[in-house]
């Protein structure tokens, strides 16, 4: 979502289509919900203070990935401190956006998120909220073009590992043909394992 990596990919392959992937977007309201809580630290005194610190990891995780002895830590906290809460849910409730597969459903649910935000004054949620708003063609491209996000994280390690064991190439054209053939033998390798 940097805006020079996007310049340059419209430089580099102008008819390609920007599609911003579920965890990138979590991850910005991870760091939104981690400012709230940062701003709850400095904000409350004495032992509400000590509550809320050591509950950074706790907050950034998902509701269903926690035990119930994190849980029930958490709730404690919520029970204290509701703009961490309201923090937390809307993160959580974000994380939705993705099982939409219509366009207009998606952005439906993405303005009923952000209409939401519209008492609760938390800014750095706001923040997210301009941000989501500033790359909603990206968003919705996930609708329009369906992309196994693995794989590509997958081909993108196999490039940063090429660039690693080459230490830098001069020329374009032998980068984007050495690439190619990592590619192309990585799928004749499955193709005969699986013909096998």
């Amino acid at each position: 979502m940097w805006e020079p990596f996007r310049q340059s990919l419209e430089q580099w392959v102008p008819e390609c289509r920007i599609v911003y992937d579920k965890f990138h977007i979590l991850q910005h309201a991870s760091q939104a919900v981690d400012e709230v809580r940062r701003a709850e630290f400095f904000r409350k005194g004495g032992a509400a203070r000590d509550l809320v610190r050591g509950k950074r990891w706790l907050l950034l995780s998902s509701w269903l990935n926690l035990d119930r002895g994190k849980r029930r830590q958490l709730n404690t906290l919520f029970a204290l401190n509701r703009r961490i809460l309201k923090a937390y849910l809307l993160k959580e409730s974000l994380s939705q956006l993705w099982n939409y597969t219509y366009e207009g459903a998606m952005l439906r649910y993405l303005q009923s998120w952000i209409d939401q935000l519209r008492w609760q004054r938390l800014k750095p949620m706001e923040k997210l909220a301009r941000m989501l708003l500033d790359h909603l063609d990206g968003i919705l491209n996930y609708c329009r073009t369906k992309v196994p996000m693995g794989v590509i994280e997958a081909v993108n390690g196999n490039i940063k590992a090429l660039l690693r064991r080459g230490r830098g190439y001069r020329d374009m054209n032998y980068l984007l043909l050495k690439a190619q053939r990592l590619a192309a033998t990585k799928t004749e390798f499955l193709v005969l394992q699986k013909a096998a």
